[in-house]
């Protein structure tokens, strides 16, 4: 018995025998469009055409079951869509609301509509999806008269069943799987009527059972702001439990000297003894931290720094799949080349028109900022591109408004809100995905290092297939670092040796390095077979650096990727500044996994 009113709470058990839909459960709404008749059904009272509701408290959402009958003295099937538009009734199983006014978050069963059916609906605010379209002329008749009931299990399975009145048993009308809604708190049932039809709806036999939804999310650390000159904010999705939380930074900041909660505890401010200073990174520690049911957070460290101003060369275009996969979604990525923390909110990437001009483009949220040496992801849908790719959970990816990529070339550019400045610029070619790549659909460039041209096809590789094509928001698959750790006297030396161009982002592609002994040389590079057929013209008459590197990604003259085996690399340089001349035969292995 001492745990009766809790169950109570969560469940609905109404046939409206006591005459009334105040008490026992206590329904509210419009309710003034409602009553209960004299053979004790709940019917519609409304004298204007109306939208009319009552809810109730209801919890159930797990492993639940939801009944009701329904019944409506008039012939939905009238053959026109304003008859649909104007004569329906809907049983909300979950509602976020009591008052529905203005929308809500749940699900319903609307009784008629297109082709007279009864379908379960998805509601997210005023938006509407079906998501179990069900048989189609079940609601055709005068008058309509159905059970409807619809099952929930812990795993989002819903079943939606009906039965009418000359049935003897449930009719399947379908099944789906959806999450999109975590918990119910509110029961409901709704009509739309015309002034001809105001009373011709009765609910009744209601019955809720099942469990409450229990919180299983885990909360995100969603906002982190540094509002100088020595307070922090933490905003996160929900409200959390301050009590045990614990904050650690570095750079000798040591903990807070106090704490500001919000009043809904979704956000708190740290305050410290010491002002924060340009040009350091701090690492913010916390440990303790829960949501009010015990979920802990998943990313308990995050970084900030004083925002500095943004210079050309600071952000370069990293990443691009402006061809999505059938599952995904377009992305681009910027990187903060710079030892600067970066405020990116509000500049704009875009494309070039053909006459040069720029598109309006899209911009970046407000409040994103970008630590040096880190990547943004840019895309329509942050979770659907993570998801997809199976990003890291540290991957730093942002939902903003999208415009359709060319899928055979383009020019992005990435600018500041007035256009004036050009941070980078990249005139993209799905010519220059690798050779194995046959169908270049769903499959990113990357930049193979972010210190290398943009505006040059060599410095851009097809994303690895271990990746699923792409690394969104997190270090390249084909990343490679340039600058050779290795102390040789040779001239050109290969960085591997043997490597296998098969895209799966290990070796992919070979480095030819070379370190000269004064300015002025140029060299020639061909890549032969083993009977001495050249098989790629690596360079010709290119003046070398220093020292500097030319790269080989397997593919041939033709096109096509080389077959496994010893390739030989000829390389020459002179100098025609003092007449020096050298020159070297190399062998290169292509090996395959």
């Amino acid at each position: 018995m001492f745990f009766l009113p809790i169950i109570c709470y969560s469940q609905v058990n109404d046939s409206f025998s006591d005459g009334n839909f105040t008490e026992n459960p206590t329904w509210t709404g419009t309710t003034t469009n409602f009553k209960v008749s004299s053979d004790s059904i709940l019917q519609s009272n409304a004298s204007i055409a109306s939208t009319s509701y009552l809810f109730t408290p209801s919890k159930s959402f797990e492993n639940a079951t939801w009944d009701c009958l329904v019944k409506i003295n008039y012939p939905l099937s009238s053959g026109t869509s304003s008859t649909y538009s104007t004569n329906y009734a809907s049983v909300y199983i979950a509602s976020d609301r009591l008052d529905i006014s203005n929308g809500c978050n749940g699900y319903f069963v609307q009784i008629g509509g297109n082709n007279d059916e009864i379908s379960l609906f998805l509601q997210q605010g005023i938006t509407k999806t079906k998501i179990i379209d069900g048989i189609d002329k079940r609601s055709d008749g005068n008058p309509v008269e159905i059970h409807i009931k619809v099952s929930r299990n812990i795993e989002g399975n819903f079943e939606l069943k009906t039965k009418l009145k000359n049935e003897a048993d449930y009719v399947l009308e379908g099944s789906a799987i959806n999450n999109v809604i975590k918990n119910s708190s509110n029961f409901g049932v709704l009509f739309v009527n015309t002034a001809k039809t105001g009373s011709a709806y009765y609910f009744d036999e209601i019955v809720v059972t099942g469990d409450s939804a229990i919180d299983r999310e885990a909360p995100i650390w969603n906002s982190f702001t540094m509002e100088q000159p020595n307070i922090l904010k933490l905003g996160f999705t929900e409200a959390m439990d301050f009590t045990n939380a614990t904050f650690t930074m570095d750079q000798n900041m040591g903990e807070p000297t106090s704490k500001v909660i919000s009043g809904d505890k979704s956000s708190v401010n740290l305050i410290f003894s010491k002002n924060f200073e340009k040009g350091k990174i701090y690492n913010l520690q916390t440990s303790g931290l829960k949501d009010l049911v015990g979920n802990e957070l998943v990313i308990k460290q995050q970084s900030i720094g004083i925002i500095e101003k943004a210079e050309v060369g600071d952000l370069i275009i990293n990443e691009v799949m402006f061809e999505n996969p059938e599952n995904s979604l377009e992305y681009i990525e910027i990187y903060n080349n710079s030892e600067k923390v970066l405020d990116v909110s509000n500049l704009v990437f875009t494309t070039r028109k053909t006459d040069g001009s720029l598109n309006s483009g899209n911009t970046i949220p407000s409040q994103t900022s970008l630590l040096p040496k880190k990547y943004l992801a840019l895309c329509s849908n942050s979770e659907i591109v993570r998801n997809y790719h199976a990003c890291w959970a540290e991957s730093n990816i942002v939902t903003t408004d999208w415009s359709s990529l060319n899928n055979e070339s383009s020019t992005l550019v990435l600018t500041n809100a007035t256009k004036e400045t050009i941070y980078d610029e990249l005139s993209y070619n799905v010519k220059w995905h690798h050779a194995l790549v046959k169908n270049p659909k769903g499959v990113a460039l990357e930049r193979i290092n972010p210190s290398l041209p943009t505006q040059v096809a060599e410095s851009w590789h097809s994303a690895s297939s271990e990746t699923n094509y792409g690394t969104p928001g997190y270090q390249n698959s084909q990343y490679r670092e340039i600058n050779s750790t290795e102390v040789s006297e040779k001239f050109v030396w290969m960085d591997p040796e043997a490597f296998s161009p098969d895209n799966d982002g290990v070796d992919d592609v070979c480095f030819i390095r070379y370190k000269t002994d004064s300015n002025g040389y140029v060299a020639n590079a061909i890549i032969l077979n083993a009977v001495g057929t050249k098989v790629f013209q690596l360079a010709t008459n290119i003046l070398l650096s220093n020292e500097g590197f030319l790269t080989w990604d397997g593919r041939t003259a033709s096109g096509k990727n080389a077959n496994a085996g010893i390739y030989v690399l000829y390389f020459e340089m002179f100098n025609p500044e003092n007449g020096n001349r050298k020159q070297v035969k190399l062998p290169i292995v292509v090996s395959c996994r």
